[in-house]
């Protein structure tokens, strides 16, 4: 059924939305355009669509604040037309504008306590053997713990499916599992979805009868958050990764400024972010404690969560060799970095390079690490020969390149950098890191100096971090040819093939999911659109059943029921084929 919208000012906005999706396949919608958005439909109080958009972006106006000014001027019909576009809209919205969206059309409330409910869902008593309640019949139930999703690499509307209604409507003993398991006190964020793909509003529950008291603080993202000295004894402080929780909605966060003992709170927003334009008192090189509540624990913020730091007081790093420009979404306005930097001094190797080791940083550049995991997996001596210490403070990574002036052969090009990296206000490395340790004297350090030297090499940091292909990176460190095979339209055995004969041979494999124009496909499946992921190995089980071992690059986040939230997981061979959309491998 084609979407309508009955707004013709928003329908004329929506087109052109289209038409620029047309020209351009990456484009979708921010909370930009969300915002404008909103200024069609907001003009209920007979202000101008001008004058709302204005009113929106008035400095200081906190989001939660936007919302509730969005929502006052909306008409009935007027939200139809939002509820049409969030749920049969043909053009991408990232996950931070259609929260906001939900919020606005009221899809973020509801059910404190266990015995609320929204249109079309509603629970009922406690949760002592899970979720129960009723919905229509057949529905599946969806649900994230939002509580503890601020420590992985999850959005609210990241679930899980823990149940689904019978006959009746009726659904009980629903249950969140893994990182994700219930506790009293936390905030699960669920939805009913239908057998026509539509799904219910959201409605958030407090979890309550599953222990005798709620004993689990609220947590608290400490790698997302930025803080910049904006002058004037004024200090930013943002959430880097606007899309993803630094914390749960409506806990509180105490700042303490560590050299003035000033101490500031603010509470995280229904998206679990800060409010816009929320700033400390401090300047450069100041570091705050964090601590927070979620109302019941930690009440007087005794206990510290960790400290952030705001950068430029102390610029860090030797410095060596200039350091390649950071992305363009860590650069101020005037081109300055928004990050710091430390000098790393950590041991190379630590037994050899292995998968596990590798770690996506803040850049969207999952087909490199992808594929440094898949090498490591399955050519670890090449990697270890790739990257040499020059017992300077310096380290020398040789790539290949292929040189059609001597008939198309591979030739070394050797990029010489520093163990200078980015860091987190917290500390941490802010691109690709190790998972060992985050401590600069000890982090296992192969694979964030290779991909700074794949970075210096490209250009910067925002050359390498907007996509790529994982056969590149193949071919860049072995200087070899590689090649990609379509699933989609490959045989189940075809496909079985090619992997059990590149892992039998030692050659690395990566696999990469659709775009995120088919985000409906991942739904509750653990795997993700638009992203690449290794493949490790294979396994037969004993009754004849194929399945490929794979590995996401964030070293987390995967489908229910693998084991450690460690990113290693197993698909049966017709689910890869499925839902990843290419494969990568050397020939």
């Amino acid at each position: 059924m084609p979407m309508r919208i009955s707004d013709s000012k928003l329908a004329s906005l929506y087109a052109a939305f289209e038409r620029q999706q047309q020209s351009s396949a990456g484009f979708k919608l921010g909370r930009e355009q969300a915002l404008e958005i909103l200024s069609m439909v907001g003009d209920r109080s007979g202000w101008s669509a001008t004058k709302v958009l204005a009113e929106l972006k008035k400095p200081g106006l906190s989001q939660d604040a936007q919302v509730a000014l969005a929502a006052k001027g909306l008409s009935k019909s007027e939200k139809k037309d939002l509820e049409a576009i969030l749920d049969q809209g043909t053009v991408k919205l990232d996950p931070g504008a259609k929260a906001f969206l939900e919020a606005v059309v009221g899809r973020t409330g509801g059910g404190g306590g266990g015995g609320g409910g929204v249109n079309g869902l509603s629970v009922t008593g406690d949760q002592k053997d899970g979720l129960t309640g009723v919905t229509k019949a057949g529905a599946t139930i969806e649900a994230i713990n939002i509580t503890t999703a601020p420590g992985g690499r999850l959005h609210m509307d990241d679930t899980m499916v823990i149940g689904k209604a019978d006959a009746n409507g009726k659904f009980s003993m629903a249950k969140l599992t893994g990182d994700q398991a219930m506790r009293e006190g936390d905030l699960i964020r669920m939805r009913a979805r239908y057998a026509d793909g539509t799904t219910s509003d959201w409605m958030t529950v407090k979890a309550k009868g599953i222990e005798a008291k709620d004993s689990r603080n609220a947590v608290v993202a400490l790698f997302r958050i930025g803080l910049a000295d904006t002058g004037s004894g004024k200090v930013s402080v943002e959430n880097i990764n606007a899309s993803r929780q630094v914390s749960e909605p409506g806990a509180k966060l105490q700042f303490t400024n560590l050299r003035t003992n000033e101490k500031t709170q603010v509470t995280i927003t229904d998206l679990g972010g800060f409010p816009d334009g929320f700033k400390l008192n401090g300047k450069a090189g100041d570091s705050f404690s964090v601590a927070a509540t979620d109302g019941t624990n930690n009440s007087a913020f005794t206990t510290a969560v960790g400290n952030v730091t705001v950068p430029g007081g102390n610029p860090g790093g030797t410095d060596l060799i200039p350091d390649p420009a950071l992305h363009r979404d860590e650069l101020n306005a005037d081109g300055t970095p928004k990050f710091g930097k430390k000098s790393y001094t950590g041991p190379l190797f630590i037994d050899g390079a292995k998968a596990g080791d590798v770690q996506q940083g803040q850049i969207g550049n999952c087909y490199f690490p992808a594929a440094m995991a898949a090498l490591a997996q399955h050519h670890p001596d090449a990697v270890q020969n790739m990257i040499k210490d020059n017992g300077d403070g310096t380290y020398t990574v040789t790539f290949k390149q292929q040189d059609w002036a001597t008939g198309g052969r591979y030739k070394d090009v050797q990029i010489k950098v520093d163990g200078d990296l980015y860091t987190r206000s917290w500390g941490g490395p802010l691109y690709g890191h190790s998972s060992n340790s985050s401590d600069p004297k000890k982090m296992e350090l192969w694979f964030p100096l290779i991909e700074k030297a794949y970075a210096q090499w490209k250009g910067s940091y925002d050359s390498i971090g907007n996509g790529g292909h994982v056969s590149d990176v193949f071919e860049d460190c072995l200087g070899v040819s590689t090649s990609s095979m379509g699933l989609s339209y490959s045989s189940l055995d075809s496909v079985w093939s090619r992997i059990t004969k590149n892992v039998d041979e030692k050659k690395a494999i990566g696999a990469g999911t659709y775009g995120e124009d088919q985000e409906a496909k991942y739904t509750n499946t653990g795997v993700y659109a638009d992203h690449a992921y290794s493949v490790l190995g294979y396994e037969k089980a004993a009754n004849g059943e194929r399945y490929v071992l794979m590995r996401n690059p964030w070293g987390e986040s995967e489908p229910a029921g693998n084991g450690p939230n460690d990113g290693v997981f197993k698909l049966k061979l017709q689910d890869f084929t499925k839902l990843y959309q290419t494969m990568y491998f050397v020939s």
